[in-house]
């Protein structure tokens, strides 16, 4: 059975056994999601900082898989890092809504980033990528919740 190929049993335990990452993923985000501190500054300074760790994981996490040996793959890594390190950077930078604005960017195009590596199956496992994915995805729905409305 292939990496991509689906159980023809259906039920709970198929579900589980292929879509834990998006699980946990989901469970991670929403607790982030139930925790009231996204609006803070502080907060803000956090995510934009754990922005550029996420983004910056993958060249050494890649490396390690031996799947930056492409260099078309290592420039797209390497630009991948610089854009989201840019919005992170802009976010530690910007102040107010704006910095929220540039940080849920950066999580949300991190969450279409990690949706690509999970379709490609390349740099990072699959089951990362997708765990990445949905919790990128709910946290920056937080950050865009928390910020304060006219």
């Amino acid at each position: 059975m292939s990496e991509r190929s689906y159980p023809k049993s259906r039920g709970w335990s198929a579900f589980l056994k292929h879509r834990w990452p998006a699980l946990i993923g989901l469970a991670a985000g929403t607790l982030g999601l139930i925790d009231d501190g996204i609006d803070g500054s502080e907060v803000t300074a956090q995510l934009a900082v754990v922005t550029l760790v996420m983004a910056a994981a993958y060249l050494p996490i890649g490396a390690f898989r031996r799947q930056l040996g492409d260099p078309k793959v290592l420039m797209v890594e390497t630009v991948g890092v610089l854009a989201f390190g840019a919005l992170a950077l802009g976010a530690l930078l910007a102040d107010g809504r704006f910095a929220q604005y540039l940080l849920a960017a950066a999580w949300l195009g991190h969450g279409a980033w990690d949706f690509a590596h999970h379709r490609a199956n390349k740099v990072v496992p699959r089951w990362y990528a997708e765990l990445c994915a949905v919790l990128d995805v709910m946290v920056a729905i937080g950050i865009l919740l928390a910020v304060p409305h006219l």
